[in-house]
């Protein structure tokens, strides 16, 4: 026993050590735009990220989806890039590009071998500065965008019913609008509508350039200053970000549409991590997340599923990285015979129980190693030590505050997990939302 207790210590101290990634470098251009570098020397493959401060959030009643258009018409054109250009150039040095879209920001990304890197950056400069936005690229692309949204959330009973849920659970906060937009809307929209939007969030001081892998600060320093720093300072609104009111009780949300089993779900508005303000409590939200969802031996599934038999599966999810709040979720699906009143009961009877008591030890412990192992994964991964910086830098929590959050995680004690079970999971702040399937006729 003596002995697998020193191998885990080990292997913990090993975890320890590796968290701790390269120092990151960083330059801010008087046009107000952002560059953060963490050289990597081990292979020659850099990957390059461009972050806008700007998502759904930043969307006004009746332009939803306007941050998600933009991502599409990004590749429709330049004034030195025709339509499509740009990734086939990408694809001929042996790379690949993207891009996302999310609640609190954009990004456009690309894997490619560290010395085109510099050339990289002009392109993306240059499609950033002098896109064509033409009004014949706008119709055929918003088609596809609403196709996609047919086939993602309307096509699909499960998303649908999440997409309900989210509108009912907030009062304020934009996070109650979906990314991709209400249909009503994207049919609505306008090529004047994607100029405004691109005037108004696609400036200098919205921009931090993130370049993770086998490059040379210097270097990449001089080519943004020659490329996004050149451009014309342009001043930025204050983002919209509400403080949503607390729930004044439980709330209910039926969907009722042509689905094969029902589903029901759960919300509450949780705050995600402020440094130096909440830092233990967002810390202890993020693992009694882990410990009820997180691997084999998660609690929902292994008390919800295997032992009380309530639903074929369940999970929950938690993000800390964004803007303030974030809408903690739990989930479970049910199957031929099984109740979702059942599954209710006995979720709420769980949440119950561990606000009263404190967290097995194991699975306490076991939950913390398992979040440290997957940060240590992660890094091996250009494109996910790239993403990780970009968001905590875009939301506002700082990308040097990146290696505290596991020194957080780890100094989680079992009395604060059995707190956020007695002050945030509660009934009585949770909107439900239940998927009750239409039979097609």
């Amino acid at each position: 026993m003596w002995m697998k207790k020193l191998l885990l210590l080990c292997v913990l101290g090993l975890m320890a050590a590796q968290t701790q990634a390269a120092e990151l470098k960083r330059v801010s251009f008087d046009n107000g735009v952002q560059l953060i570098v963490e050289e990597d020397h081990s292979a020659p493959v850099a990957m390059v990220q461009i972050w806008l401060k700007v998502g759904g959030r930043d969307e006004v009643p009746g332009k939803t989806g306007l941050a998600h258009v933009f991502e599409h018409m990004m590749f429709k054109g330049s004034k030195k890039l025709e339509a499509g250009e740009y990734s086939k150039i990408i694809s001929a040095m042996g790379g690949n590009d993207n891009a996302f879209t999310s609640t609190d920001y954009t990004a456009y990304f690309e894997t490619i071998p560290s010395a085109e890197v510099n050339r990289v950056l002009s392109m993306e400069a240059e499609r950033f500065a002098h896109l064509k936005l033409r009004d014949k690229d706008f119709q055929s692309e918003i088609k596809v965008i609403m196709e996609e949204r047919r086939m993602r959330t309307e096509d699909d009973p499960n998303s649908r019913m999440f997409e309900e849920l989210s509108a009912a659970s907030l009062r304020l906060h934009p996070y109650r609008n979906p990314v991709i937009g209400w249909m009503q809307d994207l049919e609505a929209l306008t090529i004047e509508d994607v100029r405004a939007f691109y005037k108004q969030h696609y400036v200098p001081a919205n921009v931090t350039v993130v370049v993770v892998g086998d490059v040379d600060f210097k270097q990449v320093k001089r080519t943004v200053a020659k490329t996004f720093a050149k451009m014309k300072a342009r001043k930025v609104a204050p983002r919209f970000n509400p403080t949503e009111p607390e729930p004044l009780g439980a709330k209910r949300v039926e969907v009722v549409i042509p689905a094969q089993l029902p589903l029901i779900a759960f919300t509450m508005p949780v705050p995600s991590w402020v440094p130096h303000h909440n830092d233990k409590q967002a810390a202890a939200i993020a693992l009694a997340t882990e410990m009820l969802a997180g691997g084999k031996s998660a609690i929902l599934n292994q008390v919800l599923v295997n032992e009380k038999r309530v639903a074929i599966a369940a999970g929950a999810g938690y993000d800390p990285f964004t803007m303030g709040l974030d809408l903690w979720y739990a989930y479970g699906s049910t199957g031929i015979g099984q109740d979702t009143a059942k599954f209710e009961q006995a979720f709420w009877a769980l949440m119950d129980k561990m606000g009263k008591e404190l967290p097995n030890e194991r699975k306490f412990e076991a939950a913390k190693r398992r979040m440290i192992a997957n940060t240590v994964f992660s890094q091996d991964s250009l494109y996910l030590r790239a993403k990780h910086i970009g968001i905590l830098e875009t939301v506002g929590i700082g990308a040097d505050e990146k290696d505290r959050w596991l020194d957080l995680i780890r100094a989680v004690t079992p009395e604060q997990v059995r707190d956020v079970f007695k002050t945030w999971f509660i009934q009585s702040r949770a909107t439900t939302g239940l998927l009750l399937p239409k039979a097609v006729k």
